[in-house]
């Protein structure tokens, strides 16, 4: 009897101060960043160059676009789990993945934030099979000063990347993106 008790007196002081060795890390409250969210939070499943691929493969092949697989309104990362922007108020960046028809799909940042637009279609461009050289003039905004406009045609159909200038009520200003995916069965 007096073994068993011993026993569990030893057992539960080992269990005590290996909670209390992990509980003290060395590292203060202090010494860690409450603003940076956890990386398990954010995924390369999610990254941005994967679903603009997907897109496109399924175009190759004359698949048509189901909502059901490429719908998806949440955080788009680079690749490595990184969020592709953060918004006005400090948190990844959202972005709406919304299939229009069978033909047709657009991806776009849902708020304004530090959004690098020209770095973010150079990153989509060189990571898929479309290449700079793909690139095609476009008139659709020809007069209008408020939007870029890139437009990239790789053969079932074309991959299109353009930039507004949005604002906010109280006057700070990002840009909102779009990149549209269109099937030449479409156009």
């Amino acid at each position: 009897m007096y073994s068993l008790l011993i026993k569990t007196v030893l057992v539960m002081t080992v269990c005590f101060g290996s909670m209390i060795l992990t509980g003290c890390s060395g590292r203060s409250h202090s010494d860690t960043n409450s603003d940076t969210l956890p990386e398990e939070d954010f995924h390369a499943d999610n990254d941005i160059v994967m679903t603009v691929r997907s897109i496109i493969d399924a175009v190759k092949v004359n698949e048509p676009l189901d909502s059901v697989y490429y719908d998806y309104e949440g955080v788009l990362t680079d690749g490595v789990g990184r969020p592709l922007y953060t918004d006005l108020q400090g948190t990844p960046g959202v972005w709406n993945v919304d299939v229009l028809s069978a033909d047709e799909v657009v991806i776009r940042n849902v708020y304004l934030g530090d959004l690098f637009p020209d770095d973010l279609e150079n990153y989509i461009i060189e990571q898929t099979d479309v290449r700079p050289t793909d690139q095609i003039a476009s008139d659709e905004y020809e007069d209008d000063d408020e939007a870029e406009l890139s437009v990239y045609d790789f053969g079932t159909g074309y991959l299109r990347f353009e930039t507004r200038l949005g604002k906010t009520t109280n006057g700070l200003e990002g840009p909102l993106m779009s990149i549209r995916i269109v099937s030449k069965r479409k156009a």
